[in-house]
C-alpha cells in the first residue's frame, strides 16, 4: 500500500496543467507516482487571484514538501496595435506576467519560511526574444516573464532557490494552431519533448539556472 508519507518530499506544484505541455509534465511526474498539485482555472483556482492562490499554497505546505513550482499557463490573443484592445493586452500581462509573479512570490516565501531549497521553472518563449509583429502584446508578457525569471533567480539565490528560465520554439500545441494553423506539424516539437526537458531540470538542472533556456528543434 503506497503511503502518502512517502512521496510529500516528491511533490512538485504546476500551473496551466489541463492541456499541452502542462499536461505532458503532469503525465511525466505521475509515471513515477509522484504528486502534482496542480493549478488550472477547470479546479477554480485562477492565478491572476493572489488571495486564493496564497491560501491555496498554504494549505498544500501544511502537508507537501513541494520541490518545484513549474509556472506553464499562458495566453496569447492576437492583434496589431490599430486591432488589440486594451481588455486584451491587460489579460494577457495578467496571466503571463502577474500570474507568475503571484505564484513565485507565495512559493519563494513559503520555501523560505520551510527552509526548503525548491526550485521555480518559469515556461516562458522564444517569441519574447524578439519581434513578433500580430501578437506583439504575447511577445511583450513573454520578454517580461523572462527578464522577471532573470532578475529573480538573482534575489533568490542566497536562499537556496533556483529559478530556471525555459523558452521553447514552435511546439504542436492548441496555441500553435491557433496563431499559426499552416505550420508543419509534423516535424515540430511536440509537448512531450518539452516536459521531458522541465523534468530533467526537476531532477537534476546543475548549471541550468539562471539563463535562458532555449529548446528549439
Amino acid at each position: 500500500m503506497i503511503k502518502l508519507s512517502e512521496y510529500i518530499d516528491k511533490s512538485i506544484i504546476l500551473t496551466g496543467c489541463s492541456r499541452g505541455i502542462g499536461k505532458e509534465i503532469a503525465n511525466k511526474w505521475q509515471e513515477k507516482i509522484n504528486i502534482v498539485l496542480k493549478i488550472s482555472k477547470s479546479r477554480g483556482l485562477d492565478i491572476t487571484n493572489f488571495e486564493k492562490i496564497n491560501n491555496s499554497f498554504l494549505e498544500w505546505f501544511e502537508t507537501f514538501k513541494p520541490i518545484a513550482l513549474i509556472n506553464n499557463a499562458g495566453i496569447i490573443e492576437l492583434g496589431n496595435i490599430l486591432e488589440l484592445s486594451n481588455e486584451s493586452w491587460k489579460r494577457q500581462f495578467d496571466v503571463n506576467v502577474n500570474g507568475m509573479f503571484n505564484c513565485s512570490k507565495i512559493y519563494s516565501k513559503l520555501c523560505i519560511k520551510n527552509n526548503l531549497k525548491g526550485k521555480i521553472i518559469n515556461i516562458c518563449s522564444t517569441a519574447g526574444l524578439g519581434a513578433r509583429p500580430g501578437y506583439s502584446a504575447y511577445s511583450a508578457s513573454k520578454a517580461a516573464a523572462i527578464n522577471f525569471s532573470l532578475s529573480l533567480s538573482k534575489e533568490l539565490k542566497q536562499y537556496g532557490i533556483k529559478v530556471y528560465c525555459v523558452c521553447p520554439g514552435a511546439v504542436d500545441t492548441d496555441m500553435r494552431h491557433y496563431i499559426n494553423p499552416d505550420d508543419d506539424f509534423d516535424n515540430m516539437m511536440k509537448p512531450i519533448d518539452i516536459a521531458d526537458f522541465v523534468i530533467n531540470l526537476i531532477d537534476d538542472g546543475k548549471y541550468l539556472d539562471g539563463q535562458v533556456l532555449e529548446v528549439r528543434k
